[in-house]
């Protein structure tokens, strides 16, 4: 199941990079959109480490 969670995890991370790439955004969003992504990620970590206790 936790596999099953990383994949859909990646999926939705690879989509957001694609949704992305061809938007021109300013070195502030860039920055707002990498802190949220940086925020997401800890929450999964969290998640992930929380299962293995």
């Amino acid at each position: 199941m936790a596999h099953e969670e990383r994949r859909n995890m990646s999926k939705n991370n690879d989509a957001s990079v694609d949704s992305c790439s061809g938007e021109q955004k300013s070195a502030t969003e860039q920055l707002v959109d990498a802190n949220h992504e940086i925020e997401e990620l800890k929450l999964q970590i969290a998640w992930l480490e929380r299962s293995y206790e």
